[in-house]
């Protein structure tokens, strides 16, 4: 169908514009789990297990945050072209519809015999 391309297309913008806001909250959340860790170690006694453990959580927050960060760099571009072609973006989506509406049109389409009367026509 015509209107799978355009639908696609849309389809991907949304979920880039969402995996974007998602990695920026995510990146945010390992921040304060960053600042977290880095205030017990400074202001709270710990053993070397307690350390050890606080070390582990440590590393596998900034991978959490790098994750994030490299989602964000990948997507922003995305993002950008997103919102500078907003006006273009609107349009599509009405074309979509007319698009749809003409193959539901086409879907259920009929013939009525204009001049034989007879089943065979």
């Amino acid at each position: 169908m015509t209107s799978q391309g355009i639908e696609n297309f849309l389809s991907y913008l949304r979920e880039t514009e969402q995996r974007y806001h998602m990695a920026e909250a995510d990146e945010q959340e390992a921040n304060n789990e960053t600042q977290d860790i880095l205030h017990s170690l400074e202001l709270q006694d710990h053993d070397y297990h307690g350390f050890a453990r606080l070390s582990k959580e440590l590393r596998e927050v900034r991978q959490k945050r790098r994750a994030a960060k490299d989602t964000m760099s990948e997507t922003a571009p995305v993002l950008d072209w997103i919102d500078q072609n907003r006006p273009i973006i609107k349009s599509l989506e009405r074309l979509l519809g007319d698009v749809r509406k003409a193959e539901k049109s086409t879907a259920n389409r009929i013939y009525t015999p204009r001049a034989r009367r007879d089943s065979n026509a």
